[in-house]
């Protein structure tokens, strides 16, 4: 029987796989109080910001359950994902009005940011070249 060495998932790379999980277990989250309070606040505005999450959320659940394929497209599919998760957030807060800097430094534009900064790293991309 003859050992077969796997190169080993970059730090980077694992990292961003990491925080990916942690805002989709964010957004499953929010989705369900989205859901719970469907029913009282239901507007067209709402079904929209629904439709958005939940899009956002399954194709990050896709792309995480593809991550170990270390194919080209996932890793730029995970970029563009979380360039419109961040800017999603930063284009809903300016409509509302309240773009503040704690708004623009908080979680849901810094979690998107450290993912496409390690997935830009070159060893990030050297692991989803094979």
């Amino acid at each position: 029987m003859e050992v077969i060495q796997a190169e080993r998932m970059p730090a980077t790379a694992r990292t961003a796989r990491f925080v990916m999980m942690v805002e989709l277990a964010f957004s499953l989250v929010g989705l369900a109080i989205m859901i719970g309070t469907a029913a009282a606040a239901f507007s067209v505005p709402f079904l929209l910001l629904f439709l958005y999450a939940g899009s956002i959320t399954a194709l990050m659940g896709w792309l995480l359950s593809r991550w170990l394929s270390r194919r080209k497209f996932v890793r730029s599919g995970a970029i563009a994902v979380e360039v419109v998760a961040g800017g999603g957030y930063l284009a809903m807060a300016a409509i509302d009005g309240d773009l503040a800097w704690i708004k623009v430094l908080g979680p849901n534009t810094l979690l998107p940011l450290v993912v496409v900064a390690a997935l830009l790293m070159p060893s990030a991309a050297r692991w989803f070249d094979r």
